[in-house]
């Protein structure tokens, strides 16, 4: 699907993209064929026919930073498309809201079979190495709060890409926090963290602090259950969205 892709060229929108696709245009190839036979022509059409074979190149060579540095925030979803059987889901916990005042406490790592945890005063630095080992990390909400805070933790740290799944199920009408959309795709957490939130999970890391034996692991299960469901919600992420951006039948999953 990344290869039907049009939006990551300069100046080409969404009624751009649409347009092409409706002139034939429906992969890379189509458009290049199209182009040398003279039908799509102009400069305009010559650039994005430059950057079409750059971007064969870069799929081919497994260049997901070409994609992820040019695709707008609210398509970052088409690299789940290619790239998501290496995706990890991340989330974390942390003491506030506020990088470089607040820290983080826990991170949660899924690559859709294991979960590992990262957890301040433990292991916690061995989270940018574990990350790494990834191309796409997806996380909800985590351009503005995550990675801000991750960044803040291990200044070098750099997803190759990243796909904030906020931005997509806003647009297929999943509105609110992770939770409440969870609870609107009829994800069920279990009975004793269906009705916590991330101020209980300050709470608990301060009570963690103080020496509650069972607030550390209650802290980890909850984390556990973001990361969980973050793989499932871009699954459906992946489903829908090509409808919702009128991909040609053709380039959509079966």
């Amino acid at each position: 699907m990344l290869d039907s892709s049009f939006i990551h060229g300069d100046g080409v929108g969404p009624s751009t993209e649409r347009a092409l696709w409706r002139s034939g245009a429906r992969d890379w190839d189509a458009f290049l064929g199209l182009h040398r036979a003279g039908v799509l022509r102009g400069g305009r059409m010559g650039r994005l026919a430059r950057l079409v074979e750059e971007s064969r190149q870069a799929l081919r060579g497994d260049a997901i930073e070409f994609f992820g540095d040019r695709l707008p925030r609210g398509e970052q979803w088409r690299l789940f498309t290619h790239f998501g059987s290496r995706a990890a889901y991340v989330d974390i916990e942390t003491t506030g809201v506020s990088p470089g005042v607040d820290v983080v406490t826990v991170v949660g790592l899924h690559d859709g079979a294991t979960v590992q945890m990262f957890v301040r005063g433990k292991n916690l630095g061995e989270f940018p190495k574990a990350a790494a080992r990834y191309p796409l990390l997806v996380s909800y909400n985590g351009a503005t709060f995550d990675v801000p805070f991750l960044q803040a933790t291990f200044p070098s740290f750099r997803p190759r890409a990243h796909l904030d799944l906020r931005y997509p199920l806003a647009r297929l009408g999943y509105k609110g926090g992770l939770k409440e959309i969870e609870r609107t795709v009829g994800i069920r957490r279990p009975r004793h963290l269906a009705d916590l939130s991330g101020f209980d999970a300050v709470m608990l890391w301060h009570a963690h602090q103080r020496g509650d034996r069972h607030a550390l692991a209650t802290l980890i299960a909850y984390t556990r259950e973001d990361v969980v469901n973050l793989a499932t919600l871009a699954q459906l992420v992946a489903r829908e969205m090509p409808g919702c951006v009128g991909f040609p039948a053709s380039a959509t999953p079966a």
